[in-house]
């Protein structure tokens, strides 16, 4: 004869069956259950937010919508509850779904599909429902795994090979790189493959539904073309602080907050966090990024009333690094760009890195002259000894900086040769206006210096008023050259890891080691 079960284990047994029950009824719950399975060691805190974007993917699973757009801020969950949740816990019910996932990085989107089948082979997620059924075998990678009821998830990228699939359910999470959105090349790439290839992979185009997230990054991101040239997508928008507009969609009015400023999740996404964005991401980051309204790339992408003036009367501070960033344009024709150089000094002031322009010339030169030029200025000292660096000695530069286009390959090659210390930058695929959009952040912060002048108090000196300018009407310039000088140099910089700009960490990640840098140029 079996002994009677305890009173403890059978209040458990019913504990976990009514966690079971509510968690197999409520993505939301299911969400706030399995936190622990997907992001061990994060504390998940409840949110209108998430419990809003639950509401709205359960509306897809129940078929009420078809097609959805969320714009919502970088850090909040949004690929944990989307991409990794939501699909394993429609499985419960309905584990012949097809899920088709992809994200401007195939890494991401791998990243994700291992996150989705660690959490269904968990023990958490076994015990409760292992018994509906089971991951196949031969079929369990990690771009791609099935279950025995015809169901699977498969992870692509925008452009990848592997969207040759089709799907119940299109998922398209940040289909966009922040520093590749503002070009309009890599950009209109990824609108025609929405178009030519995601759009048409539903297996039953009048059943399946589409979900799209994503931060905003410019007017014609995927998000904007959906929107704007295409319509009936159900437009879930939340700004990182409201704006005072109310917002609804096909299921109410969403938005609870009611006083302008007011945050998402203050608990785990506070004033500080949001403020470390804005600095990070400047004024078009922040419009785009965090409010999910981007505003147009017309012109005052760098804003010049955000420049510094050093005072003249109080000499210029130790220099710890200088570096000579070029723009060539090999011809003595007026009519084009011409070649242009700005020298950059960096120094620490209240603590922190800056950066200040201390020289600046831009002339039409042929290839011979340009070459003798550079190699002569790269032998120019600046910086000395003033009142607040007494035993300042002055300086060379310690790098000089030439983009590695074809006009600029040339002198690389002749400045290695005359033993200059020169290094090449790639942009990659980044145009002017994407490397502006990176460098502005750093001027917005008030990281950048201009000497003030000697005999009119107040102003820059004379010899950057061109620079000023340039950078000022740009994009709208007609030339562009001194921009390029200044946007290669504030990246190369950064990259070199001589500012500590804010960062913001996704509360959902684990931060990573940092190795500190140890510059060999540095006094």
């Amino acid at each position: 004869m079996n002994a009677p079960m305890q009173p403890a284990i059978m209040l458990d047994l019913v504990r976990k069956e009514k966690q079971r029950r509510a968690a197999s009824a409520s993505l939301y719950e299911f969400v706030k259950q399995a936190w622990h399975v997907v992001e061990p060691g994060v504390k998940f805190i409840e949110s209108w937010h998430i419990e809003t974007i639950c509401e709205h993917l359960e509306a897809v699973t129940q078929g009420d919508i078809r097609k959805l757009i969320i714009n919502i801020p970088p850090r909040h969950s949004k690929s944990t509850i989307v991409s990794v949740i939501w699909p394993m816990w429609e499985w419960l019910a309905q584990p012949d779904e097809k899920f088709l996932c992809a994200s401007y990085s195939g890494n991401l989107s791998i990243r994700d599909n291992l996150k989705a089948r660690r959490l269904v082979q968990s023990p958490w997620y076994q015990e409760r429902w292992g018994h509906m059924f089971r991951l196949a075998g031969d079929q369990n990678a990690k771009q791609r795994f099935e279950n025995d009821k015809t169901g699977y998830r498969l992870a692509t990228s925008v452009g990848g090979t592997a969207t040759g699939e089709g799907g119940s359910r299109l998922i398209l999470d940040d289909p966009h790189s922040a520093q590749e959105a503002q070009s309009d090349a890599v950009r209109e790439s990824a609108l025609e493959w929405f178009d030519m290839v995601w759009s048409i992979r539903l297996n039953d185009p009048k059943n399946d539904a589409m979900v799209t997230i994503m931060q905003r990054l410019h007017e014609r991101d995927i998000s904007g073309h959906i929107l704007e040239d295409i319509g009936g997508w159900e437009h879930l928008m939340i700004p990182a602080e409201w704006d005072g507009v109310v917002r609804k969609t096909s299921l109410g009015k969403y938005d609870p907050r009611k006083n302008k400023g007011d945050l998402i999740c203050p608990e785990r996404f506070g004033e500080k966090e949001i403020t470390d964005l804005k600095q990070l991401l400047g004024t078009y980051g922040t419009a785009g990024q965090l409010q999910q309204d981007p505003t147009p790339s017309e012109g005052g992408i760098l804003k010049t009333n955000y420049l510094e003036l050093w005072p003249h009367d109080e000499g210029l501070p130790p220099f710890e690094y200088i570096l000579q960033s070029y723009d060539c344009a090999f011809t003595e024709k007026t009519t084009g760009d011409p070649t242009a150089c700005t020298v950059w000094a960096v120094f620490t002031h209240n603590g922190e890195r800056h950066m200040m322009l201390i020289d600046a010339w831009d002339e039409h030169l042929s290839y011979p002259d340009l070459r003798s030029r550079a190699i002569k200025d790269w032998g120019t000292e600046y910086g000395g000894i003033s009142e607040k660096s007494p035993y300042s000695r002055p300086r060379r530069p310690d790098r000089v900086l030439i983009e590695a286009k074809a006009s600029g390959q040339s002198l690389i090659q002749d400045l290695r040769l005359a033993k200059v210390p020169v290094v090449g930058y790639n942009p990659g695929r980044a145009d002017k206006i994407s490397r502006a959009h990176q460098a502005a952040p750093t001027l917005e912060l008030g990281h950048v210096w201009i000497p003030e002048s000697g005999k009119n108090k107040g102003q820059p000196v004379t010899w950057a008023a061109n620079f000023i300018k340039q950078v000022a009407k740009f994009p709208v310039a007609e030339h562009d050259d001194y921009v390029d000088t200044f946007t290669q140099a504030v990246i190369y910089l950064k990259n070199d890891r001589w500012f500590d700009l804010p960062q913001a960490r996704d509360y959902d990640e684990r931060p990573a080691a940092v190795n500190e840098r140890i510059n060999p140029y540095a006094v």
